[in-house]
């Protein structure tokens, strides 16, 4: 994965079960006739940025891409995360000049 295209930190990929929001291990068996839904999503370990979050039910419907693994779904977050940009880089690094990148911000 690459680094956040913000802070330039390390990333993590959480992956879900869709319906009950349990977190699963990217080891996960998966079981054709299932029906499980997932979802996954990449985030910055330092800045907390997020990359899109991406279930298998929104991959069938409008991607028509059927009986996805958790790994499969996972799959996908990465090359969503690894083809953002950071053209939002310089408002990031404004924040951070001024500390407000930072939570709970000591003016709050």
């Amino acid at each position: 994965m690459n680094p956040c295209p913000f802070c330039e930190g390390p990333p993590c990929i959480d992956g879900y079960d869709q319906v009950t929001g349990e977190m699963l291990r990217d080891d996960h068996p998966h079981d054709e006739d299932s029906n499980l839904s997932y979802e996954a999503y990449v985030n910055c370990h330092d800045c907390g940025a997020q990359g899109p979050r991406i279930d298998s039910i929104t991959l069938g419907i409008f991607e028509k891409r059927y009986d996805l693994s958790l790994m499969d779904v996972m799959g996908i977050a990465v090359e969503r995360w690894n083809s953002r940009h950071n053209k939002a880089r310089s408002c990031y690094d404004a924040g951070e000049k001024e500390g407000l990148n930072l939570w709970p911000r000591a003016s709050a």
